[in-house]
């Protein structure tokens, strides 16, 4: 019989499928969007500027401040835009970088946005949001955060090269499995997280072999989407990945996808029925090794001391990621975190 249990469904509207980004026009009037202000990154300004041509007359301006870790100076920059240009709404096209910083803005203005999603992070699902990093950084959550419209096409992500694809999957891939046994998961997230993991564990390494396999596009995006849905309150994986990238500027996505076969595998023992579905999704038998060596084949790092981290900052980082506030199905120590730290530093097979 299943369990009493509360689920919550956010209000954002989602448009998905090869070619949604021609519903872009239709969900600026459904939203009475008429003078719109794009957000996007450096990078990928040219990219973002043939997206929205459709709309073109409705463009009052372009912000390409969108950067990793949410910096304050973008977020201002945003603000300062959205005003000079009395915008009445604005258009994200981007991953989590510019999304983050949407969802921001969108907190401090309440004014609309659309979401043109063209990476896993699932940052656009969830309502959490924050600017500035470390000791600086200043955050909120509620559904004003959210964008009143997602469009997910996967023939935007035909070009994402196949290593930001496998990381940013594996970011994905990270919120699903902490959903699955987190303290507010349910029968609802725990469905719709084995099906992410499974999409995402099948799509991935066809994506990294064929970058234009629009197919294992597809399915990785709906997995994103599904692993987006829900976000499990503060784990391991979670608090890991984000103090450590925060504190000594690692990349986001490759720092999710290294803390999560260590997170999984000191959680094994105390959360067995969300392993037997992480292995049931895998098709592995044992859930920390079986991601673990999806890395591998992904082509990915294991460890932080890849992504630049010194052995001498571990101290500091069983020092931080102490600080935040983990809620889990086992208790983690000091002694813990020095031990899952010094695993996923040096990138070796997780021991538990």
């Amino acid at each position: 019989m299943i369990a009493t249990f509360t689920y919550r469904s956010e209000a954002a509207r989602i448009v998905f499928g090869a070619g949604a980004a021609g519903a872009l026009r239709d969900e600026a009037d459904r939203h009475k969007m008429t003078r719109l202000l794009v957000l996007c990154s450096k990078t990928r300004a040219d990219f973002a500027r043939r997206v929205v041509a459709p709309i073109d007359e409705r463009i009052v301006g372009f912000c390409d401040a969108g950067g990793q870790n949410m910096p304050r100076e973008a977020f201002e920059q945003i603000l300062a835009a959205i005003n000079t240009q009395n915008a009445d709404g604005f258009v994200v096209v981007g991953g989590g970088s510019p999304i983050g910083l949407a969802k921001a803005a969108a907190a401090t203005t309440r004014l609309p946005y659309i979401a043109v999603v063209t990476t896993y992070s699932g940052s656009e699902m969830a309502a959490r949001w924050y600017i500035g990093v470390a000791e600086n950084r200043v955050a909120g959550d509620g559904p004003e955060a959210l964008p009143a419209t997602a469009i997910y096409d996967p023939q935007l992500t035909l070009d994402l090269p196949p290593r930001v694809s496998a990381a940013s999957g594996m970011n994905a891939m990270a919120h699903a499995v902490e959903s699955l046994y987190g303290i507010d998961t349910n029968p609802v997230v725990q469905t719709l997280a084995e099906e992410a993991i499974r999409l995402l564990g099948r799509s991935l390494p066809k994506i990294v072999e064929d970058p234009r396999d629009l197919a294992a596009r597809s399915d990785a995006l709906y997995g994103a989407w599904l692993a987006a849905h829900f976000r499990a309150a503060v784990g391991l994986e979670h608090a890991l990945a984000q103090r450590l990238r925060q504190w000594f500027n690692l990349e986001h996505a490759q720092a999710h996808a290294i803390a999560t076969p260590y997170a999984i595998g000191f959680n094994a023992g105390a959360a067995p029925d969300a392993m037997a579905r992480i292995t049931r999704a895998l098709g592995v038998p044992d859930a920390a090794r079986g991601l673990y060596d999806l890395l591998i084949r992904l082509g990915l790092p294991t460890g932080f001391k890849q992504l630049g981290m010194k052995e001498t900052d571990i101290d500091k980082a069983v020092e931080v990621v102490s600080a935040a506030k983990i809620t889990h199905p086992r208790p983690v120590t000091k002694a813990d975190l020095a031990n899952v730290i010094g695993q996923a530093f040096a990138g070796a097979p997780p021991r538990f």
